[in-house]
């Protein structure tokens, strides 16, 4: 069985303000939502996250924008600290396409997202929005066994999750569990969320800084002139996140 791998989630994010405020909780209600699950009132905002990573090419802060008209039709964009993009995804449905900036380079991509350099998941794509507003990335296969405020269940790839929500209905934490090993984390920090993945040595911590409504549709992202198209499993940040920090 494939060992997950959170290699995007920071996922493609680089975003640090200057000053910036985190709201403690999400601002939408949750309470009676199973934690799979996107709030409704989520849909048809734009957000803004702080980011930071640690991991093996260094450490880094950055920005992100999470822009999520639907559960099926989203994207993110992130730039470094001064403002420069550095990548873009676009995803409808079960195809994304990835535009790596620095690089100048893009790739089409079907279900999964798992960019080399990009740390965030192996997880499908239409899960990342919920990974980033704090829900859990993945649904049971069969009905959850709940005992307390824990639940516990597989998923359709048959890996085990663990899961810890609040009396509020928000995602405190869960672990991924494969082969009976735990192998990411995630967990709810004051106001922020961190994702640890024990087997490539990453951590991502986020808090949303900014949230407001989407004021018009997506436009797809269309592919710039002189970028080269490539394999997505080939497709890398060209800097280390050393290289982005903030003074």
């Amino acid at each position: 069985m494939r060992k997950p791998r959170v290699s995007i989630f920071a996922f493609l994010l680089l975003l640090t303000l200057a000053a910036c405020t985190g709201n403690p909780r999400p601002t939408t209600a949750e309470h009676g939502l199973p934690a799979w699950q996107i709030p409704p009132a989520s849909l048809g905002t734009q957000r803004l996250y702080r980011v930071s990573y640690h991991g093996p090419e260094g450490e880094g802060s950055f920005r992100m924008t999470l822009r999520l008209a639907t559960l099926e039709r989203y994207q993110v964009q992130a730039v470094d600290p001064v403002g420069r993009s550095l990548w873009s995804l676009d995803v409808s449905g079960e195809r994304g396409l990835f535009l790596n900036h620095r690089a100048r380079s893009s790739c089409v991509f079907q279900g999964s997202f798992d960019l080399s350099g990009v740390p965030l998941g192996p997880f499908p794509l239409l899960t990342l929005p919920a990974l980033l507003l704090g829900r859990v990335p993945s649904a049971p296969a069969s009905p959850p066994q709940t005992r307390g405020r824990e639940s516990t269940f597989h998923d359709a790839a048959d890996r085990a999750w663990t899961v810890d929500v609040a009396a509020d209905g928000s995602v405190e934490s869960w672990t991924l569990a494969e082969s009976g090993a735990p192998t990411v984390w995630f967990l709810r920090q004051e106001s922020w969320s961190i994702l640890s993945d024990r087997g490539r040595g990453v951590q991502v911590r986020w808090r949303e800084v900014l949230s407001e409504a989407l004021e018009k549709d997506l436009t797809a992202l269309e592919v710039p002139a002189g970028y080269r198209d490539e394999p997505c499993h080939e497709t890398t940040v060209p800097e280390s996140p050393q290289r982005f920090r903030s003074p």
